[in-house]
This record gives structure tokens, sequence and C-alpha cells, in this order.
């Protein structure tokens, strides 16, 4: 089977991923916008890399055009993102970006990405929610055990990479190989 890692970026933990991933299963590794949807004619494994930033999936409506187009494709979505993927249900996001048609056919995965405060501003996504949340001022925002571990390490560069948790992945990719054996 010929497949394809395709991955968009935004602080570098998605192209990380990508790139380890492709290595692992003999995959074309490319950016998200150096392909076209007549490139993945080519493909029979198409797994996708993208981030997770505040509930945002980038490059969404391409993936949904890429999957009307080529159905019968073998369909994979791994985000990147801070939340922990043992805490965090991911389906209702998936179900807010993709329609009905794109998530049957996607199987998706998450890993946990990087964080640099120097390029995020995570204070001012908390203000902010402070102030669309008239009812609470600052210090009543409700923060769980993870929100309370991201804040403590603020201003510094926190590493939540995993590279064991792309196995996953990994093991539906020899179960797509095995089903045309």
């Amino acid at each position: 089977m010929k497949k394809i890692v395709i991955y968009e970026t935004t602080y570098g933990s998605t192209e990380s991923y990508a790139k380890r991933i492709a290595d692992r299963i003999n995959a074309e590794f490319k950016k998200y916008n150096q392909v076209s949807i007549e490139d993945l004619a080519d493909y029979d494994v198409i797994i996708i890399g993208t981030c997770l930033l505040g509930g945002k999936i980038y490059g969404t409506e391409k993936i949904d055009q890429w999957i009307d187009v080529y159905p019968d494709k073998h369909w994979a979505l791994f985000t990147v993102g801070l939340a922990n993927p043992e805490l965090t249900d991911f389906q209702p996001i998936f179900e807010s970006h993709f329609n009905a048609h794109t998530l049957e056919h996607l199987t998706t995965f998450h890993f946990r990405g990087t964080i640099r405060y120097k390029r995020l501003n995570l204070m001012h996504d908390l203000l902010n929610e402070a102030h669309l949340n008239r009812q609470s001022s600052i210090d009543m925002v409700p923060l769980d055990e993870e929100n309370i571990k991201l804040l403590s390490t603020y201003g510094t560069t926190v590493d939540a990479r995993d590279v064991d948790s792309i196995k996953s992945l990994l093991q539906w990719v020899d179960a797509q190989d095995n089903t045309t054996n």
C-alpha cells in the first residue's frame, strides 16, 4: 500500500510527529499546502496531522473535500495540542469541525505537543474567558488540575510530546496493510 503523511504545523510538534510516523511506516512526507487533491489519487493510506488549538482544528475544509473525492481510501487524522488525550473527549470537537460523511471515513488520534509561552499567550486567553463570562472575575475562572499545571509552567517551554503515543496510529496502519494482504 502506498502511504503519505501530510501535516500542518504551527509550533513544530505536528511536524515532528508527522516525520516520525512517515519514517516508521515508510511513507511520503509533505506539508499540507504542498498537496493537491489530484496528488492523493496515488495513495491508499492518507494520514493527516494538524494542530488543535483553543478547540480549533486547522485545515478541516480541505480534509472534507479530499474525503468527498476519495472516500474509499484509508484516512487517519492526528491532532496535536496541549490537552491530555486520556482526560479529554475529542469527539465533540471533531463533530463541530467535520461533516458526517468525513467522520464516517476518518480514524482519529490525538497527541500532545510543545508549548512555548513566548509564542502563545495563555494568560490572554484566560483573561478573555473571564471577560466573556462577566459573572466571574479572573480569580474565579475554574481551573482543572491540567490548567493549574500549565499555569505553573507559564513563561517556560514545556514539551509534552510522547513518541510512544504514536503506537496506536502505527497499529492502525498495520491493520490497513493486513486488510489487503
